[in-house]
């Protein structure tokens, strides 16, 4: 059956596309069968067939009306009217709506299943409402791409603003959250244009894993007394809250906003249970003796703290907890001399001692599938993300490993060649 005459114009017109055992399979003009709908389109001296997407000839008119409106000038003209007049109210929203406002309303919008998350979205709105007290800026339509520009050059880890010191994995994902929230802005007509979209990538810290080693964890342990005795304030009377929360992060992996929110109904018989601040993970093992032994010897009547809690300072809300301890922490760092596998200065922090607790399990031989379930990860693609690199003693056991096994089937090494192969593995 011939296709239509090239007509002079934009034309759309229904064809059927019959089965091979269709009986109406010669009339291509056949409605009432139900074999698949096309479309012939001809415009700009070119024509092509495309499917209907249905077996109704009804619903494929319907179809081709659509398209052929579309292409109608008049009413491509009432779009772009339409799409003016839209961007026009944005710019007028934008000019009556606050950016603290629009914050409030992202927020809301993102519908946070845990605390941990709160938190984030919580930081998140004190650092944006913190750069837009500084710069004077009050509307949302008043932020620009140059201003947002000029703030991300300012982000570092030893920025001159509170808010604005980041390294390089928390300014990664802050500015993912910073474009999340102004193409939000711009998808519900807030605003016109999104300001944030020629933000350049920030990539993550690529700085490695970095367990501590036996000799190091037990440096730690010895430095919490002379730390603690030179401190002022609160800190002079913190050194059975240090050795507890240290042993507690070593042996059972727990990030330290969690511990330091670990609640005494948490620890009975031997156990510890609770949910996790970050995903609301479920956390059940047993612990070590010295870690029940530590926990111990934190009274529920110490000044200054919540009874019903280890570590929870009364004058502290549970957001600010882990900051707090974070500089308290750093302070530590004067009273250590950590190196890492290249012999470089290494600063302690927190989250060394869940690396630690994770590597050294890989290093005994447990799945990184179990070890994923212990630290509560959601993926074991995470895991194998930051605890499946080759650290330092796993390429030394892989070599001992891989030595041990050719010897078994005769081969020999010299000296030579294990250095050669220490290099090739690393």
């Amino acid at each position: 059956m011939k296709l239509p005459a090239r007509p002079t114009t934009t034309t759309i017109s229904v064809l059927t596309r019959h089965s091979r055992t269709c009986p109406k399979r010669k009339d291509r003009y056949w409605r009432r069968c139900n074999c698949r709908k096309a479309l012939y389109i001809y415009e700009n001296g070119h024509d092509q067939i495309i499917s209907a997407r249905t077996r109704s000839w009804e619903q494929a008119e319907r179809f081709a009306r659509t398209l052929q409106e579309e292409r109608d000038p008049a009413a491509i003209e009432v779009r772009r009217i339409r799409e003016r007049e839209a961007a026009k109210e944005a710019v007028a929203t934008a000019k009556n709506i606050t950016v603290e406002s629009a914050l409030t309303q992202y927020v809301a919008s993102l519908k946070a299943a845990t605390t941990g998350t709160r938190r984030v979205h919580t930081v998140f709105e004190r650092k944006v409402n913190a750069w837009v007290l500084r710069k004077g800026i009050v509307y949302l339509g008043d932020v620009t791409p140059a201003l947002l520009d000029e703030w991300r050059g300012k982000w570092s880890k030893t920025a001159e603003e509170k808010y604005d010191q980041m390294g390089d994995t928390t300014q990664s994902l802050f500015q993912t959250r910073l474009k999340g929230f102004f193409e939000w802005a711009a998808r519900t007509r807030l605003i016109s244009d999104d300001p944030a979209a020629a933000l350049r990538h920030i990539a993550k810290s690529k700085k490695r894993t970095q367990p501590l080693t036996p000799q190091q964890f037990s440096e730690l342990l010895a430095a919490i007394k002379p730390f603690c005795a030179t401190a002022t304030g609160q800190v002079r009377g913190y050194a059975k809250e240090f050795k507890a929360l240290f042993l507690l992060q070593r042996w059972i992996g727990l990030r330290i906003s969690d511990a330091l929110l670990l609640p005494r109904t948490g620890v009975a018989n031997g156990r510890l249970t609770l949910r996790t601040q970050k995903t609301g993970a479920k956390v059940d093992v047993r612990l070590p003796t010295c870690v029940i032994e530590a926990l111990g010897d934190l009274s529920p009547d110490r000044d200054g703290f919540r009874p019903k809690y280890y570590f929870w300072s009364s004058a502290l809300a549970d957001s600010s907890m882990a900051i707090k301890w974070d500089r308290f922490i750093m302070q530590l760092n004067g009273f250590l001399h950590f190196v890492d596998e290249e012999h470089h200065p290494m600063k302690f922090h927190s989250h060394m001692l869940r690396d630690t607790f994770a590597v050294e399990l890989l290093l005994d031989g447990m799945a990184i599938q179990d070890v994923s379930r212990l630290l509560t990860h959601d993926s074991i693609a995470t895991t194998e993300r930051y605890y499946g690199r080759w650290v330092k003693a796993r390429r030394d056991r892989l070599e001992e490993q891989l030595v041990e096994s050719m010897r078994r089937m005769g081969a020999t090494f010299s000296l030579e060649s294990r250095q050669a192969f220490v290099r090739w593995s690393r």
